[in-house]
């Protein structure tokens, strides 16, 4: 009896030495053990909603990559989609574009007629302000948006992006430009600021011809 313990212990002496454990020790990577364990979970949920599904077949495992590969695509897209929502949302700044509530008291028209008196100073940064709180009166006017002392553009292009997608495009671009002149110091040629004020302009007309032509159509 003593012999054979003494032959067993000489025996697992023998087995656990490293030329024989590594023969028992997981060499995966580290991502191929995550897809082992990935595969096998989807094959087990697999398993149990269809009977008639194996994991371990040909047309079982092509499955189980196929769906790791879908929800995998999934997940990098909204990733993907979430950085650019923040990058885009942080373009924006936090500041409110009417700084004195004076200012959302005026009419579009007051706007229009200051942008005006400070494009003839050549003060183009002023204009385009002006300009810009114009555009956001004449949206509140014709309810495209609310219009509220402390909402910052981002809110302004929250608001049109649910009811108008290219207006928020557009929009998203005046307002861009709107801070960077206006908060950012960049400085605005004359060039650059009769191009905004086109696209203001642009816009402004086409609110007012559909809002003219929707009081006819109801008359």
């Amino acid at each position: 009896m003593s012999s054979f313990r003494t032959e067993q212990d000489q025996l697992n002496d023998i087995l656990n030495q490293q030329e024989y454990q590594v023969y028992y020790e997981d060499n995966r990577s580290f991502l191929e053990r995550i897809w082992d364990r990935i595969s096998d979970w989807i094959g087990d949920i697999l398993a149990l909603l269809f009977d008639s599904f194996e994991p371990s077949s040909t047309t079982g495992n092509l499955i189980i990559v196929l769906i790791i590969l879908i929800v995998s695509a999934v997940v990098i897209f909204g990733i993907i989609a979430l950085v650019m929502f923040t990058v885009r949302k942080r373009k924006l700044s936090n500041q409110q574009p009417f700084v004195k509530r004076d200012e959302l008291a005026w009419s579009y028209h007051e706007h229009l007629q200051a942008a005006n008196d400070f494009e003839t100073q050549a003060d183009y940064r002023h204009a385009t302000r002006h300009q810009f709180l114009a555009l956001l009166l004449i949206f509140d006017k014709y309810s495209l948006l609310q219009a509220n002392q402390w909402k910052t553009n981002w809110d302004y292009y929250d608001e049109l992006n649910q009811s108008n997608k290219a207006l928020a495009v557009d929009f998203y671009n005046l307002a861009l430009l709107f801070e960077k002149v206006t908060y950012g110091e960049q400085p605005i040629t004359e060039g650059d600021y009769h191009k905004y004020k086109a696209k203001i302009s642009k816009w402004i007309d086409s609110i007012l011809q559909q809002s003219d032509t929707k009081e006819i159509g109801e008359r």
